[in-house]
């Protein structure tokens, strides 16, 4: 049984080649809209086809490109499981993402998409993992941001100036949120963890990769009065924010750290307690040992393979618990996580 199962077989008409492969699933990304899509990465990525009918392009902001929550689980491109979801691979065939020792959760415990924000998104903030498991029967959520492009001088939403919950409530009162909210400068290529507990937002424009726990609850905690399609103010969560919100704010330090081999850089942007995070540099050929039981990964821009399997942008595949060795090869820049 587990010998037939790797061994798969995959033809994609567009890699125009067939061949074995038993190491990579490529995955069906899926949609999310919202008031700021605008459909920019379904062109750029030229994924018109896997919209679905009922969904308006023009309205998508972003592309899931890796998750096995069991609700919004990429569909399989290849192999035996083609068709089936991430989830399901998980589930009956743990083997393929570590050993029991290395597995966590009860499903994969962290999700990866790219999004484009064509409008300021809502000041937010998610829940912290002891809030989540005593109240929402899930697990919390911490995220980090790896900013693909932005306009010029653009910043992000991140942390605030409040020193303790009295100070928070006297800046909510006066509706000061200038002096509340602490903003950071942003550039293309740019990373940034945030916490579980954070206030935090991007900025029209940008387009950013999320790694994060796959937790689906968000506080609205302020919007600008803006006004929804119907006219009317969007909601707002302050008190259930506030429950979250961690005081004082504490910026999260990251230190890359670098593995080069000939055309292939490695930098390992975070090992934090929910998630690893990589980014590849390849520019020509080069060998890296695998730096974790498995790797969750998306193809940002150019093209080239994984040993012989031919990549492009917008790829988003499993590099699975066979693979010993990362055989890179083109011109193309990866990231991928593992958690």
């Amino acid at each position: 049984m587990l010998q037939s199962f790797y061994s798969f077989e995959i033809y994609d008409k567009n890699r125009g080649d067939t061949f074995m492969n038993e190491k990579y699933v490529f995955l069906k990304p899926t949609f999310s809209t919202a008031i700021w899509g605008d459909g920019t990465l379904v062109h750029h990525y030229h994924v018109e086809n896997y919209v679905p009918k009922n969904m308006n392009i023009d309205e998508v902001t972003g592309l899931g490109a890796f998750s096995g929550l069991p609700q919004d689980a990429n569909e399989i491109l290849n192999g035996e499981y083609k068709g089936r979801k991430l989830n399901e691979l998980y589930e009956e065939h743990p083997e393929m993402f570590g050993t029991p020792s290395t597995l966590k959760w009860e499903h994969i415990p962290v999700s990866m998409g790219i999004a484009h924000a064509c409008a300021d998104l809502s000041i937010q903030v998610h829940p912290t993992e002891q809030y989540a498991l005593k109240n929402l029967g899930c697990h919390g959520k911490s995220e980090s941001w790896y900013i693909v492009d932005c306009p010029p001088h653009s910043d992000i939403v991140m942390g605030h100036n409040a020193k303790t919950f009295e100070e928070l409530d006297e800046y909510i009162q006066k509706k000061d949120w200038n002096g509340l909210l602490k903003r950071y400068p942003i550039f293309p290529g740019s990373f940034y963890n945030i916490q579980a507990g954070t206030l935090h937002a991007i900025q029209k424009g940008t387009t950013f990769m999320e790694v994060c726990n796959p937790c689906p609850i968000t506080y609205r905690f302020y919007d600008y009065d803006r006004l929804d399609k119907n006219g009317q103010p969007r909601q707002l969560d302050i008190e259930k924010a506030k429950d979250n919100i961690l005081v004082p704010f504490e910026c999260q330090d990251t230190y890359y750290r670098y593995r080069n081999h000939q055309g292939v850089t490695e930098i390992n942007l975070t090992d934090n307690e929910n998630f690893s995070v990589y980014k590849y540099v390849v520019k020509g050929e080069g060998e890296l040992t695998m730096p974790k039981p498995y790797l969750g990964a998306f193809v940002i821009d150019g093209e080239g393979q994984i040993e012989d399997v031919y990549l492009k942008a917008g790829d988003s595949f499993l590099i699975s618990a066979n693979v010993k060795k990362l055989v890179w090869k083109g011109e193309m820049t990866i990231l991928a996580y593992y958690g």
